[in-house]
């Protein structure tokens, strides 16, 4: 009789462990390397600081609106360094484009980090356009070129380039708004990005039709 209950005792712990082992359990929130608490930390391409806002290459995958709100001051390199680093923070004010990419909610993203300030004359408090791009699985920041300052609250730059996201990168869809991003020394690059558009609409070959004659 003992036996008896012994093994049915034994059964019921088994049937009970392979039940929870079966029952779903709630995974965590994935946790993403590049934030850390409400801060993005965006990588420095050092070696692509000549990429501007406009141009084939510039395809973005985060372009934001900000004010900056800390520089650093630089950080002792040694000879054979890289870059200097100049590590700085800026907070968001308007998401302009998010690809959504890196499972990042930037909803839940109130500031960027990155430590390429060398070189760029910012200071706190100045309001910024920030252009980022996709680097080895998360966001990275080209430099110098890529954080551009404006005006505060001036809208037109935003307004700009929404439609030029809007017109698949399109260039000449804001032409209008050369004298707009000189203001912001990206006139110049925002012009020959048109030119060599236009070039390359106009030097491609017609699509030649046959006629056929009916018999």
């Amino acid at each position: 009789m003992n036996k008896t209950i012994s093994k049915i005792n034994s059964l019921l712990v088994v049937i009970i462990f392979l039940c929870l082992s079966c029952y779903p359990t709630k995974k965590g929130p994935t946790t993403n390397h590049q934030i850390t608490k409400d801060t993005l930390n965006l990588g420095y391409m050092y070696w692509a600081n000549d990429m501007t806002p406009f141009g084939f290459e510039s395809q973005y995958s985060l372009i934001l609106r900000g004010t900056v709100t800390q520089i650093n001051t630089p950080k002792k390199t040694h000879e054979d360094a890289l870059y200097t680093s100049v590590n700085g923070h800026i907070a968001i004010q308007e998401i302009i484009l998010d690809s959504k990419s890196h499972d990042i909610d930037m909803t839940n993203v109130s500031f960027i980090e990155t430590d390429c300030f060398d070189g760029t004359s910012l200071t706190k408090g100045d309001h910024v356009l920030v252009f980022c791009v996709s680097y080895e699985g998360a966001y990275a920041i080209t430099g110098r070129q890529s954080i551009i300052k404006i005006l505060a609250n001036d809208k037109r730059y935003v307004t700009s380039l929404k439609k030029y996201i809007k017109s698949s990168y399109n260039p000449t869809v804001i032409e209008q708004d050369i004298d707009l991003w000189n203001a912001v020394s990206a006139g110049e690059a925002l012009k020959e990005y048109i030119k060599t558009t236009e070039n390359i609409t106009t030097t491609k070959t017609p699509i030649r039709t046959q006629a056929f004659r009916l018999p």
